[in-house]
């Protein structure tokens, strides 16, 4: 930890009118009453009953994607149709993709809790150079089929994982192996019972100790002053219920995340009330002056 004398390198510039989250009752205080809940706009953008949707993420991408209403709350199932937190991240990463230096050639991103795979899909062709899409097993043959209808297998076989992430439990080898620098996730906050698990799961990719280990020594010794950037966390939600928004900021706090809210005018004019947007990363995962 640090001491009074050190210094913590921000990974990320914090945009202008951010709010960082020091306590966790005054920020669901502040968007839950002062937010005007009356004005939310919770309609949803596109409709969860038609089993095939074309999401404009811009005006050159169109994303392709199959719902299946029928499987909702199977099994706490709730992928497998299209929420309206993911459309705001994939446009959110595509507006921002220069604050937030997505590039082809060096970027790996890895989505949690990708559903229909619409937010991962849309950044597979021009944002990254590798992208992770995980899911509970259950969910993993509907995100395939989105995947397979929206890239070609080439694309696929270079760029693309889909791969089993339960929440919690134990973390594949093959996303273990690299390291992350974002972990991304939309409409993942809406259960108080799940929300441990979440956070559990987040702290420990952010804190992959193999490579938080060579992000420490790797800036001591360089010359340069140059530093890998630690895994970086958005986290993108509807305002639902202030008893779970509550209980994921205060799990956020005790795992040792920094958490800033973007502010709404980035998220998009859809999307600037009744949603928030949050980068966080761990104290543990920064360097130190």
């Amino acid at each position: 930890m640090a001491d009074d004398n050190i210094t913590l390198i921000s990974p990320i510039s914090i945009p202008q009118n951010s709010v960082e989250v020091i306590d966790a009752d005054e920020e669901v205080f502040f968007l839950y009453t002062e937010g005007c809940p009356l004005e939310w706009k919770h309609e949803q953008i596109m409709s969860q009953k038609d089993a095939y949707i074309d999401v404009m993420i811009d005006d050159q991408l169109i994303i392709k994607i199959a719902q299946n209403q029928s499987l909702l709350s199977v099994n706490g199932t709730t992928g497998t149709v299209v929420w309206n937190s993911s459309i705001m991240l994939s446009k959110f990463m595509f507006t921002h993709r220069s604050w937030l230096n997505l590039s082809a050639d060096k970027t790996k991103i890895l989505e949690l809790g990708s559903g229909c795979g619409l937010t991962g899909i849309s950044l597979a062709a021009t944002l990254v150079k590798l992208i992770a899409l995980t899911d509970q097993a259950t969910m993993l043959p509907h995100l395939w089929k989105n995947v397979k209808r929206n890239l070609d297998r080439n694309l696929i076989s270079s760029k693309v994982l889909v791969v089993e992430l339960a929440w919690g439990e134990e973390i594949d080898r093959d996303i273990l192996s690299e390291h992350w620098d974002y972990i991304i996730a939309s409409d993942c906050i809406y259960n108080e019972f799940i929300v441990n698990a979440f956070v559990e799961t987040l702290a420990r990719l952010c804190n992959n100790n193999k490579f938080a280990k060579q992000i420490h020594e790797e800036s001591l010794q360089n010359d340069n002053n140059e530093r890998i950037q630690p895994t970086i966390a958005i986290i993108a939600m509807e305002l639902r219920s202030e008893i779970v928004h509550l209980e994921f900021l205060k799990e956020m706090k005790r795992k040792n995340f920094i958490m800033w809210r973007l502010p709404n005018t980035m998220l998009g004019s859809d999307f600037e009330k009744g949603y928030a947007a949050y980068i966080a990363w761990t104290k543990d995962s920064l360097i130190y002056n």
